[in-house]
């Protein structure tokens, strides 16, 4: 029996941890992705009474909204100082992760290169299309000796800033090489940006905002920035013409959009509310990372610094069996006793913020 390559054994070990084990606690365990959020009601009183408001008997596009989308680019013109020249809306990155491999298929790209590591949705998204993902590093951005062997030619490079599962941003060196690698080559780059405008300084500004955005994709998602994942909304800063080309194959494999996540998606755009709760949620992930490693439960040679996920070793705390999820998930082999943990996760959540209800055992 043939070994699989590394990707494919990634994808299965995800494969796996949904089929048998419900995403781990359906996603509640402490390497889940289910957050708990005390900080949202106002939120969702917003969004609830603009739902209200709306048809239900209608089909509704996200990427037909130009007032939508006319607010998300005055946004970034405001947040990043730089106008995107367009952008297309869906329910949920993943949706659009797809969407934008069907269109690299149809340019006849059959190669990609991009920094460790990718999502797994979309290495799934590559893999089915038969499109060969070229990984241009050894290591991770947040390792010690990363180095980003930038391809000679044009090419497309695919890349997710931060490194969601360590809560760790790219290095500003490293997006500066490819900005100048993009401008002495034309090459297209895709910006899995997911967790983005999370940083636990407050810096608001994304480095990766210097790309050319005549020649960058870049993905954002609201429903993960608030940790509200009831709601499905996404959207991607892109060329005019990419994106016109994007939302027709996400319309064609999607469809339309629910009341929900139109409601949700002008909330965010008016931006009332949205900060706010980020700015609580990553005060808390920080507090909480900053609890477990005083306490000598958790230990890393690097730190986080943005989003609510952290890759760390544990210090023989009590997980009670919990189902974790250990480097091979994120194509990270090299620290075999480290996991990811979301600093938000019911499981690590008390009754007062701030203080883990894990069962202490420190480090000798």
């Amino acid at each position: 029996m043939s070994q699989l390559d590394p990707i494919d054994e990634m994808l299965r070990q995800h494969f796996e941890l949904e089929l048998l084990f419900d995403d781990g606690e359906g996603g509640k365990g402490p390497s889940g992705w289910q957050c708990v959020n005390p900080w949202a009601t106002r939120l969702e009183e917003a969004i609830a009474d603009l739902q209200r408001g709306l048809a239900a008997n209608e089909y509704r596009y996200l990427d037909d909204d130009d007032a939508l989308k006319e607010a998300l680019i005055e946004r970034h013109a405001r947040i990043d100082g730089v106008r995107p020249e367009s952008i297309l809306c869906g329910e949920g990155a993943s949706a659009i992760l797809f969407a934008f491999c069907i269109w690299l298929k149809t340019r006849g790209i059959s190669e990609v290169y991009y920094v460790p590591p990718l999502y797994f949705t979309l290495h799934n998204a590559l893999k089915l299309l038969g499109i060969k993902a070229r990984s241009i590093s050894g290591r991770q951005p947040f390792e010690s000796g990363f180095w980003a062997n930038l391809p000679r030619g044009k090419a497309a490079l695919l890349l997710t800033d931060p490194v969601w599962y360590a809560g760790i941003a790219v290095p500003n060196g490293t997006i500066d090489d490819i900005v100048r690698w993009q401008r002495d080559t034309g090459s297209l780059v895709f910006v899995d940006g997911c967790f983005q405008y999370m940083a636990w300084n407050r810096t608001v500004s994304e480095r990766s905002a210097l790309l050319d955005p005549s020649q960058t994709v870049r993905l954002l998602c609201p429903t993960k920035t608030v940790a509200l994942h009831g709601f499905r909304f996404a959207y991607a800063l892109a060329p005019e013409d990419v994106a016109q080309k994007i939302s027709h194959y996400y319309a064609w494999t999607h469809g339309s959009a629910s009341a929900s996540s139109v409601a949700f998606a002008h909330t965010f755009a008016g931006g009332e509310f949205d900060r706010q709760v980020t700015l609580a949620l990553i005060a808390a992930a920080a507090e909480r990372h900053r609890s477990l490693r005083d306490d000598g439960l958790i230990e890393a040679p690097w730190n986080p610094g943005c989003g609510y996920f952290t890759f760390e070793r544990p210090g023989g705390f009590l997980l009670n069996d919990a189902v974790l999820m250990d480097g091979g998930y994120f194509e990270q082999k090299r620290f075999a006793e480290f996991v990811r943990l979301n600093l938000l996760s019911p499981s690590l959540w008390a009754a007062e913020p701030g203080r883990s209800r894990l069962t202490p055992r420190p480090f000798p």
